[in-house]
């Protein structure tokens, strides 16, 4: 695993920032951004140092504390749980559109009028917006597993609903049928 010095090495060295640029940024002092970032025995940073880094380089404390290693699983299921809610929004506006009969739905590369990168961009700002309320709230690990744990129940019966549907004469496998006859109870 990569040690904070490296990762704050490897941050100067993307950004093409010097040691004084940094300490600009974050209000340490150049001396000790240097003994940050030594290649062997380097100071190890306190909490308030690394508040100050994370804010002032622009990246979070788990990054800098653990590396890529921190961002699972909490961040995966925020980033999973606002992508849900901000499909959700775009999906909804499509059904609310179909069932008002206000025209083709698609037409040319267009779905309701707009092209796919302007999908795209309402998509990631209501993600943004999610993922930020959730980490304003302080969301903890065990919401998040208890909603995806919901979310794929119901999706899973969904697609079990949908399998039953469009293909009636299919025998359901016994675990997809047996799973079905208990979320019915």
């Amino acid at each position: 695993m990569a040690s904070a010095s490296f990762r704050l090495r490897s941050l100067r060295d993307r950004n093409g920032w010097t040691v004084a640029d940094m300490a600009e940024r974050t209000g340490i002092p150049k001396r000790s951004l240097d003994n940050y970032m030594l290649l062997s025995g380097a100071s190890l940073p306190g909490f308030e140092a690394l508040c100050l880094l994370s804010k002032g380089l622009g990246v979070s404390l788990d990054w800098l504390v653990f590396g890529s290693e921190g961002a699972t699983p909490g961040v995966e299921l925020i980033v999973e749980r606002a992508s849900n809610a901000a499909s959700l929004v775009c999906f909804e506006a499509i059904v609310r559109y179909f069932h008002a009969k206000n025209g083709a739905i698609v037409s040319g590369d267009r779905l309701l009028n707009l092209v796919p990168e302007d999908w795209a961009s309402i998509v990631a700002d209501k993600a943004k917006a999610e993922a930020s309320k959730m980490i304003a709230d302080g969301v903890t690990l065990q919401e998040l597993l208890e909603w995806r744990n919901k979310n794929r129940e119901r999706s899973h019966e969904l697609f079990v609903d949908m399998v039953s549907e469009l293909l009636p004469d299919v025998k359901l496998p016994s675990n997809l049928a047996s799973q079905k006859a208990r979320t019915a109870n």
